[in-house]
C-alpha cells in the first residue's frame, strides 16, 4: 500500500488551531533559527576576542621572558632568572590549557587553570573552550592552531636555554662564546616567534569574519524560506475560511426565511467544517422539535381536556386567559362565558379582599397561593367547596401571568365532618366507659369485701367441721375473692392512668428512677438483683407516671427471673428528637410471636400458679408512653428481654 503526503490536502482536513499553529510554529522556528545564530555569532566572537586577547598576553609574556633571560646572561642575578620563569609561565599555561583541550576526556579545570595561569580571565574560558572544540576543523581556525604549536616549539627552546644556563651557573662564570651563543640563540627564538604571533591573530580575525557572513548569509535564506511557506499558508487558510463562512451565511439566510430543508456542503474537515455539519444538524433538529412540539401541543391539549382537576390561566389582572374542561365542570359555566373575566365572578364576596391581596403579592413575586380552601358559586345558583393553588408565571424575569389547578373537594370535605362528628362520637363513648370502668371497679369493692370477709370467717370457724369437700369450696370462694380483688386494683390503677390528667413538668429520669428502685427495694434485696442504671436525662414528662413506667419495668424483670441472680441494665440515648430508652433483663425471655400479645389487657403468656399477676402491668407501661407521644416496644435479649422505649427530647 502506498501513502502519499500532501500538504494541501492535509491543511483541508487540518483544524484551523492546527493550521495556526503551524503558522505560528514556523514563525517559532525562523525566530529561534535567528536567536541561535546570534547566539553562535556572539559565542563566535567572544571567542576570538578572547583568542586576541590571550595573544597579546602571550606574545608580551614571551618577549618578558627574553629580555628577563638576557638580563641573566649579563647580571647572572636569581632575581632576573625568577623574572624570566615568570614570564614565560604565561605562554606555557596556554600550552597545558590547550593539550588539555585536544583530550576527548571532561577535564574543564585542567583548563581553566592553564588559561588562568596564561592571564586569561576565567569568565572567557568557556567562549575559548566553545570556539576551540566546535570549529578546531574550520579552515582559519585550523591554521591559528597550527601557528599556535609552532610557536609553543620555540617557547619550549627558549624554557631550554634558561635552564641550560641555570646549570651552567652553579658550575662558575661562563667563557665570552658561551654567552655569544646564547644571546644568538635568544634572538634567533625571538625573532622567528614574532611572525607567528602576528600570522596567529590575523588568521583569526579572517575566519571570524568568513563564519560571520557565512552564519548571516544562512539565516536569511532560512527566514525567507519560513516566511515564504508561512505566507502561503496563511492565503490557504483565508481561502478556506471565506469560502465556508460564505457557504454558512447564505445557509443561514435560506433558514430565517423558512426553508429548512436546507442543507450546507462542509468543504473542509476544520471547525468550520464541523461547524456547519452541525448547523445542519442543528436545522435537522429544528425539523424534528418542530413536529414534537405539534405533538406535545396536541398532547397537552387532550391532558388539559381530560384532568379530573380544573385547570385554567390568569392574566396579571386576574382575567381568565385559558380555562380547561373541568373547569366549565366544576362553575357550570361555558369557555367562552369564562374567557375574559375576573375570578371573582365565582368567589364569594367575604373572600374578595383576601383573594384579591394574595393575588397582588403572587403578581409581585412574593409566592404562590397553596392549597386555599374556598366556596364557589356556581352559574346554577349552587355552592360547591374547591382547593385550589396558583402560581405565578415568569417570562424573561417578568411576571407576565398566573397558572393555578383547583380541585371539588365538597364530597371529601362532608366526609371528613362525618368522620370528625364520628370521632368525636367515639371518643365520648371512650371516656364513658372509662368512667363506667372506674365506677363499676369502685362500687365492686364494698359488696367483694363483704364476700371475702364472711368467706374467712366461715374459714376461720368451720373450717374441719363440715368436711374436707366444705373446707375445699370454701378455700375456692377465699381464693377467687382474693383474683377477684386484685383484678379490681388492677382495673382501678389502669383506668386512674387514664383518667387523671397528665401534669407535664422537668423531671429528672434519674430521680424517678430512684423512686421506682426504692418503691421496689424488698424484691430487690430478696432476688440479689443486680441494677446498672447509666446516666437519664430531664424531660418534660408526668413523674408520678414515670415512676410506675420504672417500677412496672423493673418489677417484671425481678418477677420473670431465670435460675441466674437477675440482671437488668437501663441506657438512655438521643436520636435527632427523641430519646431512646432500654431497659434489659437475663430472665426467661419472652417468645417473638407473643411480642405485641404482651401489651394487650390482661394478657398472661404464664398460668397463675408458675407467675402470680393479672397481665396489666405492661398495658399500663403502653398506656403512659401513649399519653406522652412515644413507643415501646419488646425484642429478644439473648438471654432474657430488652423492653424499649422513646419520649419526645
Amino acid at each position: 500500500m502506498r501513502f502519499k503526503l500532501s500538504l494541501p490536502r492535509w491543511l483541508g482536513n487540518a483544524s484551523i488551531s492546527a493550521k495556526l499553529a503551524i503558522s505560528f510554529l514556523a514563525f517559532l522556528l525562523a525566530t529561534t533559527a535567528l536567536l541561535a545564530v546570534v547566539v553562535l555569532v556572539f559565542q563566535v566572537l567572544s571567542g576570538v576576542r578572547a583568542y586576541v586577547g590571550g595573544e597579546g598576553l602571550w606574545s608580551k609574556g614571551q618577549k618578558d621572558a627574553v629580555y628577563a633571560l638576557n638580563r641573566y646572561l649579563d647580571s647572572r642575578d636569581p632575581a632576573d632568572f625568577h623574572r624570566f620563569e615568570q614570564a614565560i609561565s604565561i605562554p606555557l599555561g596556554d600550552r597545558r590549557a590547550r593539550l588539555a583541550m585536544e583530550q576527548d576526556a571532561d577535564n574543564y579545570t585542567l583548563i581553566e587553570q592553564g588559561f588562568v595561569q596564561g592571564g586569561i580571565a576565567a569568565a572567557d574560558v568557556p567562549a575559548l573552550v566553545f570556539l576551540f572544540r566546535h570549529f578546531r576543523d574550520f579552515a582559519y581556525f585550523s591554521d591559528a592552531i597550527a601557528i599556535w604549536r609552532q610557536a609553543e616549539a620555540y617557547v619550549l627552546e627558549l624554557e631550554a636555554c634558561g635552564e641550560e644556563l641555570r646549570a651552567l651557573a652553579v658550575q662558575g662564570p661562563w667563557s665570552a662564546d658561551q654567552v655569544r651563543d646564547f644571546r644568538s640563540r635568544i634572538d634567533h627564538i625571538n625573532t622567528a616567534v614574532t611572525p607567528l604571533e602576528q600570522r596567529f591573530s590575523s588568521t583569526l580575525a579572517e575566519g571570524a569574519r568568513a563564519t560571520q557572513g557565512l552564519l548571516l548569509t544562512l539565516v536569511l535564506v532560512v527566514a525567507a524560506l519560513l516566511t515564504s511557506f508561512v505566507l502561503w499558508i496563511s492565503w490557504r487558510i483565508s481561502r478556506e475560511l471565506r469560502s465556508s463562512i460564505l457557504g454558512l451565511r447564505l445557509g443561514a439566510q435560506q433558514v430565517r426565511y423558512g426553508d429548512l430543508n436546507v442543507e450546507i456542503p462542509a468543504r473542509s474537515n476544520d471547525e468550520l467544517g464541523k461547524l456547519t455539519r452541525e448547523f445542519n444538524a442543528m436545522i435537522a433538529a429544528r425539523r424534528k422539535a418542530e413536529h414534537s412540539l405539534t405533538t406535545a401541543q396536541e398532547f397537552s391539549d387532550k391532558v388539559m381536556e381530560n384532568a379530573t382537576n380544573a385547570i385554567y390561566a390568569l392574566d396579571r389582572l386576574g382575567r381568565f386567559t385559558l380555562v380547561n374542561r373541568r373547569t366549565c365542570e366544576i362553575s357550570g359555566y361555558s369557555r367562552e362565558e369564562l374567557q375574559g373575566q375576573h375570578y371573582s365572578l365565582l368567589i364569594p364576596e367575604a373572600y374578595h379582599a383576601e383573594l384579591a391581596e394574595r393575588f397582588e403579592a403572587m403578581i409581585r413575586g412574593e409566592g404562590a397561593i397553596p392549597h386555599y380552601e374556598v366556596p364557589l358559586a356556581r352559574r346554577d345558583g349552587a355552592t360547591v367547596i374547591v382547593m385550589f393553588s396558583t402560581a405565578a408565571m415568569e417570562r424573561d424575569g417578568q411576571i407576565f401571568g398566573a397558572v393555578g389547578a383547583a380541585e371539588d373537594i365538597t364530597e371529601r370535605k362532608r366526609a371528613e365532618s362525618e368522620l370528625r362528628n364520628r370521632a368525636e362520637e367515639l371518643a365520648r363513648s371512650n371516656r364513658e366507659l372509662e368512667q363506667f370502668a372506674y365506677v363499676a371497679s369502685h362500687d365492686l369493692q364494698e359488696p367483694l369485701r363483704t364476700v371475702s370477709g364472711f368467706a374467712e370467717l366461715l374459714a376461720k370457724r368451720y373450717q374441719q367441721q363440715l368436711g374436707e369437700e366444705a373446707d375445699e369450696y370454701i378455700g375456692f370462694i377465699t381464693a377467687g375473692t382474693r383474683r377477684m380483688k386484685s383484678l379490681i386494683e388492677d382495673l382501678l390503677r389502669y383506668s386512674r392512668v387514664s383518667r387523671e390528667r397528665t401534669e407535664l413538668s422537668l423531671v429528672d429520669l434519674n430521680l424517678a428512677l430512684e423512686t421506682a428502685l426504692a418503691n421496689l427495694q424488698a424484691a430487690i434485696r430478696s432476688s440479689g438483683a443486680q441494677i446498672d442504671a447509666g446516666p437519664l436525662p430531664s424531660l418534660r414528662a408526668d413523674r408520678q407516671q414515670l415512676v410506675q413506667l420504672f417500677q412496672n419495668l423493673v418489677g417484671n424483670a425481678l418477677k420473670f427471673r431465670s435460675a441466674a441472680s437477675p440482671e437488668v441494665r437501663i441506657r438512655a440515648e438521643r436520636r435527632g428528637g427523641e430519646w431512646w430508652f432500654s431497659v434489659q433483663d437475663n430472665g426467661i425471655g419472652i417468645d417473638p410471636t407473643s411480642a405485641e400479645r404482651v401489651f394487650q389487657l390482661f394478657q398472661r403468656l404464664h398460668t397463675r400458679d408458675v407467675y402470680e399477676g393479672n397481665g396489666i402491668g405492661l398495658t399500663i407501661c403502653k398506656k403512659i408512653i401513649d399519653l406522652h407521644g412515644g413507643r415501646i416496644w419488646v425484642e429478644p435479649g439473648k438471654p432474657g428481654s430488652v423492653f424499649h422505649f422513646t419520649l419526645p427530647a
